[in-house]
């Protein structure tokens, strides 16, 4: 090969490699230039006062209390402390696949400015800011697409996130957890009733329907018009109703009687096979949401009635193991009672409904013989 070929294909060599290295850094570097962790070592959420969630969709503040994680937002309702748990881990564990030297037109497209963030404050136990993250959109999994992507790409999903230290990077986790809405992340432990055994519900203090165990299964207790019987359907909808109960919120503690419908709430009591008694008092809000207030209470026999001619050491252990029971429904009781007596829970239509039926709601036209034709 002539000197002159060696020279020309050496000069084409030279100028690829100046065009793969622009590239690379428009696309942001592999090596990054700093830590690849988003916190120090020694990050413990223990020494944290707060946590403040700030998007599009408004702000939501976890306060560390005493007693625990709340919801600011939610007049300090008990917080999900499993879902911010996983957060802080997947703080913890995440590392930089991408830094990212973006110009101002490029973090605003991926979300990297605080009109379009999310920001995230962690503040200290004196209420001075520590860590501040800017988490902007999410990176999808693409293949070769993604990775041909002017502002970074890697094989699996992840997010463009502004770190603490003002760099720009990109992480290989979504960190789903800063989009919640305030309300998903109150602590959604509520209460079920599985096996009902009793029920009765009073209006205006008196008793409008009763419903009580025969035969294995909940019945209407009363008298039935001649010309209807007991829908079973609607017994079934209020044991569903509370066999797997929900609530979307809460209600602020201080609301008017009127705003939440408990000024005209029935009385519903729901008595389980345990002997837990839930007293609970179903509202149609002013503004078109269901709501419902439960106490509960524990009203079994604290005293064991032996057989007769029961034996004396027989005697002994069943009356320890009664009083064991009884003293783990009561816990039962007072726990529930504790956590859910003093706020006023936003639910479905369903449960609302079923909880403040009528007498009538439960029974149905009997079908109507059909005459037979008559023979010739």
């Amino acid at each position: 090969m002539k000197s002159k070929h060696l020279i020309i294909l050496a000069c084409i060599v030279i100028i690829l490699g100046i065009i793969y290295a622009v590239q690379r850094k428009g696309s942001g570097s592999t090596a990054p230039s700093g830590a690849r962790e988003l916190v120090p070592a020694s990050f413990s959420s223990d020494g944290l006062s707060d946590i403040r969630f700030k998007g599009k969709n408004g702000v939501v503040t976890l306060k560390q209390t005493p007693s625990g994680w709340v919801v600011a937002e939610r007049y300090n309702y008990p917080a999900d402390v499993a879902k911010l748990r996983e957060f802080f881990i997947k703080l913890c564990d995440a590392r930089i696949a991408q830094e990212l030297p973006l110009t101002a037109k490029q973090a605003e497209e991926l979300s990297l400015t605080p009109e379009k963030a999310v920001t995230v404050t962690m503040s200290d136990r004196n209420a001075k800011p520590v860590h501040t993250f800017l988490f902007g959109s999410e990176h999808t999994r693409g293949g070769d697409a993604a990775m041909n992507n002017p502002y970074g790409g890697m094989s699996g999903n992840g997010r463009y996130i502004q770190l603490a230290d003002g760099r720009n990077a990109l992480v290989q986790d979504t960190f789903s957890e800063v989009d919640t809405a305030t309300a998903d992340w109150l602590n959604k432990e509520f209460f079920q009733i599985s096996d009902p055994r009793h029920a009765v519900l009073k209006r205006n203090g008196k008793v409008e329907w009763e419903l009580e165990t025969k035969d294995g299964s909940l019945a209407l207790k009363g008298a039935v018009p001649a010309d209807r019987e007991v829908d079973d359907t609607k017994i079934s909808s209020l044991k569903n109703a509370y066999s797997w109960i929900r609530f979307t919120d809460v209600a602020d503690p201080k609301a008017a009687a009127a705003k939440t419908g408990m000024d005209k709430a029935p009385e519903l009591t729901l008595t389980d096979s345990d002997d837990l008694v839930y007293t609970i008092r179903p509202g149609a809000g002013a503004d078109g949401k269901y709501f419902l207030r439960v106490s509960v209470a524990w009203k079994g026999a604290a005293k064991r009635t032996p057989p007769a001619g029961e034996k004396a050491e027989d005697k002994a252990k069943l009356d320890a193991e009664f009083a064991k029971t009884v003293k783990e429904r009561q816990e039962k009781a007072a726990k529930l009672n504790k956590m859910l007596g003093a706020w006023t829970f936003e639910v479905g239509k369903d449960v609302y409904d079923s909880s403040a039926a009528t007498r009538d709601s439960f029974l149905k036209e009997k079908p109507k013989k059909t005459e037979e034709p008559a023979k010739k």
